[in-house]
């Protein structure tokens, strides 16, 4: 009889490493601002920019590690990540 698997943990964009690791960066380079702003002027287009990094990541991959951007592509198609990256960004905001 096999062993019943654990149950994989639901992904949380709340508790996402990258997330922290972008809102960090863009706030070290005081592009936190206008970061955020993009993001919510440009949110209903988040998908589409994940869709042109899939297609851009071969080119890509010559800057940066495929693994980076292929999850930059993963975040961007996930509303909540992005909604969970500008809280992070108002927050950074909040506190300067």
């Amino acid at each position: 009889m096999e062993a019943p698997q654990p149950f994989a943990m639901a992904y949380s964009p709340s508790c996402d490493p990258l997330l922290d690791q972008i809102a960090a960066s863009l706030k070290q380079r005081g592009l936190h601002a206008a970061a955020l702003t993009l993001l919510e002027v440009g949110q209903p287009l988040t998908f589409i920019g994940s869709q042109l990094l899939w297609l851009a990541q071969p080119a890509l991959a010559l800057l940066w590690p495929s693994a980076q951007v292929q999850r930059l592509a993963q975040l961007m198609e996930d509303p909540a990540a992005v909604n969970s990256l500008m809280e992070r960004l108002a927050a950074d905001e909040v506190s300067v």
